[in-house]
């Protein structure tokens, strides 16, 4: 039975948010949408990701069970996804972005 909400572009139980920042909304995205995705009891990774920039910022829940922030700004880094288990490359993110 599907949730009187839910479509096919929308989950109730994620395990990784990725938001593409904007400038419009990025101040809201790092601050009051971030507070609210931490009630998410299956969220384990919050990941935001700069178009303007090689800037990735990769919060997940570390071992003690709270947030911790890996942050990428090289693009021969790899993003690691520590709920899923795989990494990619962030000039596979970026690949056809132009700065």
């Amino acid at each position: 039975m599907k949730h009187p909400e839910e479509d096919e572009n929308t989950t109730l139980l994620p395990t990784v948010i990725i938001e593409i920042l904007s400038p419009s909304t990025e101040d809201y995205d790092r601050d009051n949408k971030f507070k609210l995705y931490r009630d998410i009891p299956s969220l384990k990774e919050y990941i935001m990701i700069d178009p303007t920039a090689i800037s990735v910022e990769a919060f997940y829940i570390n071992a003690h069970q709270n947030w911790e922030l890996k942050e990428y700004k090289n693009i021969d880094e790899n993003l690691a996804f520590h709920s899923l288990g795989f990494n990619i490359q962030l000039k596979d993110i970026y690949q056809h972005v132009k700065f």
